[in-house]
Order: structure tokens, then sequence, then C-alpha cells
């Protein structure tokens, strides 16, 4: 083997070794750095929140994900959060009111659907018959970390 051979099989090696080890550490810091969680709905407790509205919810760092159980007439009052909101209505039918334009505006909302409300968009909700919603929040809703109820849920007893 020539010299021209020897640099060029060491650079051939060099250039694998240092590409697999910066795989193995990119995925090695990956799974150090995140926290996988698994969670079932149909395992999880359902506690009532309001007449007629239950709810089962989980997050983890960045986001949390509910499932709200309505039966038909449950109300949700006018409030608003620092969280974006995407809800999909899974079953079932409610009328939201919300702010659309700068007006406030009354919008059906049926299975199948979804509805996204940004960050401090005040939104309500009646369910028009038994209704079930998953909600996504992003970030997570700080107000639900305790056990207490926020004020406008409150209202909804």
């Amino acid at each position: 083997m020539n010299f021209k051979s020897i640099i060029a099989a060491l650079a051939v090696t060099a250039f694998f070794a240092s590409n697999t080890i910066n795989a193995q550490v990119n995925t090695i810091d990956s799974l150090a750095t995140s926290k996988v969680q698994h969670f079932n709905f149909d395992d999880m407790e359902s506690e009532t929140i309001g007449e007629g509205i239950q709810r089962k919810w989980f997050h983890g760092q960045k986001g949390q994900m509910t499932i709200f159980n309505l039966e038909k007439g449950a109300h949700i009052p006018w409030h608003k959060h620092p969280n974006e909101q995407i809800t999909y209505i899974m079953s079932g039918k409610v009328k939201i009111k919300t702010i659309i334009d700068g007006k406030e505006e009354f919008v059906i909302v049926s299975g199948g659907e979804v509805i996204v409300f940004p960050e401090n968009v005040p939104h309500e909700f009646w369910a028009l018959e038994k209704t079930v919603d998953l909600d996504v929040h992003v970030p997570v809703r700080q107000d639900w970390l305790s056990k207490e109820l926020p004020d406008y849920l409150k209202k909804s007893k």
C-alpha cells in the first residue's frame, strides 16, 4: 500500500467513525432528554367539573390533551386563557360563542369538525346533544395543575 492509499483509507475510516459516533451521541442525547409517557383514556377516572361536564386529561412538558364528555345542555361559560386550544368534536354537536374578526359570533361545530382558538380569544360552549370533545392546549394550562377549578368552571355547577 502506498502513502496516498493509506491516507485515503484513514480518511474514509475517520469519516465513517465520526458519523457513526455522532449518530450514536445524537440518539443517546435524544433519549436522555425526552421523557416518554404513555396514557390510556379508557383507564383514567373522569372528574365531574360542572353540571353534565366530565373530563379526563393528562399533560406532557409542553401541552395537554383532554376528553370532555358533555351531556346535552351542558354549558362551559365564557372564558379565555393564554393557551392555544384545538378542539375536535369527536361526536355530538356544540354551539360556540367566540370572537371572529373582532365580533362576537356563534359557530356550530359537529362531530368530525375542528375549531382552533388562538391564545386569549374568549369562547363559550353549549352542548346541543351528547358530545365527546377532544381538546389540546399548548402550553399546559397552569390553572388546571391545582385541584381548584378555575372561576369560570365554578359558574357551570
